[in-house]
């Protein structure tokens, strides 16, 4: 007898390795075992990613899942984030008829490069998909960056499929001093997880960005308390980070809330940068 359950979608623990109309397949990333969510992330099946497969082509025809196609938008979170947190840009890139898969990745207990590997095989089990596109908040940027230079003959959704354009939100640009501090004490290593360092001054600058050809805007944001705390700093002339807004494809917009895909600005030039490559 199968017993389906609901689930919290898997944010912490689970990562996203198949992705068709909403259903995904998850792994679990201590015991590697699999399932199969629905749309309303029920679980249908576990196992095996080929049993979980299987048990998606039963639906397929009980469950009448209509054929995906065309253009793929793929939203990244950042550090100690979650799918969730794209709603309001999911909302708004339903609208332009694409497929939009906000995927989970644990970025508590994998580094950059390891959830680069899960995003290779997630895009390379992508199907019925001819473009794609991306979104990435934080440092999910990093993500995405180790992903493109993984060596070229692993990237087999590359002939499939051709890269159109890239967001990247407050991406991870510049070494963190808290994170350069967190990551010398085995302990903090180990309450914030593998990824903290890859967030350090060091191997920020030595994570290869992304391919030159590559249609790329940077959107960075911050609220008016944040730069109240960043003046404050300065204040005292504790050392903070330089960034160059003034790259041609970066644009600043004023902050006005903590929770950034509740800015309607932000909201409407991505949208508007995915659709039409330009802003």
């Amino acid at each position: 007898m199968t017993f389906n359950f609901f689930t919290f979608g898997g944010s912490l623990f689970w990562e996203d390795v198949f992705f068709y109309q909403k259903w995904r397949i998850q792994r679990h990333c201590g015991t590697k075992r699999y399932r199969l969510l629905d749309s309303w992330d029920i679980r249908r099946a576990s196992g095996s990613f080929e049993e979980c497969q299987k048990a998606f082509i039963r639906y397929i025809e009980s469950y009448e899942i209509t054929k995906q196609q065309g253009n793929l938008v793929v939203l990244l979170h950042g550090y100690m984030d979650g799918k969730n947190i794209f709603k309001p840009l999911w909302r708004k890139l339903v609208l332009t008829n694409s497929t939009v898969a906000a995927i989970n990745y644990p970025s508590l207990f994998r580094n950059s490069l390891a959830s680069a590997y899960q995003l290779l095989f997630f895009l390379n089990h992508m199907e019925d998909i001819t473009e794609v596109s991306f979104v990435t908040k934080g440092a999910g940027n990093l993500v995405l960056q180790q992903l493109f230079n993984l060596p070229i003959e692993l990237q087999a959704f590359q002939s499939r499929m051709r890269i159109r354009n890239i967001v990247e939100i407050n991406p991870v640009v510049s070494g963190s001093l808290l994170c350069d501090l967190a990551a010398k004490f085995k302990l903090s290593r180990l309450l914030c997880g593998p990824m903290i360092e890859d967030m350090t001054e060091k191997n920020v600058k030595n994570i290869a960005g992304l391919p030159s050809q590559f249609n790329v805007l940077r959107i960075f944001s911050d609220t008016k308390l944040y730069q109240f705390c960043l003046n404050l700093l300065k204040l005292i002339k504790f050392p903070i980070p330089k960034f160059d807004y003034n790259k041609k494809n970066s644009v600043i917009i004023q902050g006005n809330t903590f929770k950034i895909f509740n800015n309607e600005k932000i909201l409407n030039l991505t949208v508007k940068f995915i659709r039409n490559s330009k802003i």
